[in-house]
């Protein structure tokens, strides 16, 4: 049997696991399949903790692991792959890792023609520097499929920041991050400190989101049915 795992980062602030765990439960309900939510950090469970408590000893054991993350920078190169390594060794289970999340094109797409406007899309940030271009050439893409003015800041690491690239009070804010959280809420302060509208409340509340993880899970689950 398959099983999915939503592999989450985690975070201090309840929020974002809470949105992660309801979003896990709807998945379940949509895919008519196992879908558990683990995190790397800051909260529980982890996930080898939720591999034991599955379908353990069953012969077909299939579990396919999905990131909740928006770039292949630090934690998808590091903290992932070590989790995965510290799962127990089992001769009857069958571990699927897929990619994370990344830059969905069409919900890109969607959200600046929301914005029907000049929009700054803000990411998390991130010191890997070709993740920061794959971020900056993802929004401008979008912009020139949708014709929408957009340009790409990030919240930490080198930058820029919505202030170095765009005039006060010019452009709509359109976080580019999962889930409420503190980051969240820094990001939205820092548009409205800067005369801009915000757009969005995180990611997973978008059906466009919710509707590629579930596509990106049946895919995984109907390979390891095949198999």
């Amino acid at each position: 049997m398959t099983r999915a795992v939503l592999l989450a980062h985690g975070s201090p602030d309840p929020r974002s696991g809470e949105v992660v765990r309801a979003r896990a439960a709807a998945l379940s309900r949509r895919l008519e399949l196992p879908v558990a939510a683990a995190f790397l950090d800051h909260e529980q469970p982890d996930l080898a903790s939720v591999v034991a408590s599955g379908r353990g000893g069953d012969p077909d054991d299939h579990v396919v692991i999905l990131p909740l993350l928006l770039s292949s920078a630090f934690h998808a190169r590091v903290d992932v792959p070590a989790a995965v390594a510290a799962l127990p060794v089992s001769s009857s289970r069958q571990v699927s890792l897929l990619d994370p999340l990344g830059h969905p094109a069409p919900l890109l797409d969607a959200l600046l023609v929301r914005a029907a406007g000049p929009c700054v899309v803000v990411a998390a940030g991130t010191r890997v520097d070709d993740e920061r271009d794959a971020f900056v050439a993802a929004v401008s893409a979008s912009s020139q499929r949708t014709g929408i003015f957009a340009l790409a800041t990030f919240a930490t690491g080198p930058g820029p920041r919505l202030e170095d690239v765009v005039p006060a009070g010019s452009a709509t804010v359109i976080p580019w991050l999962l889930a409420p959280g503190r980051l969240l809420d820094a990001i939205n302060s820092a548009a409205t400190a800067h005369g801009c509208t915000h757009s969005g409340e995180g990611l997973l509340l978008e059906e466009l989101m919710v509707a590629e993880i579930a596509a990106r899970l049946g895919s995984a689950a109907d390979k390891g049915l095949s198999t």
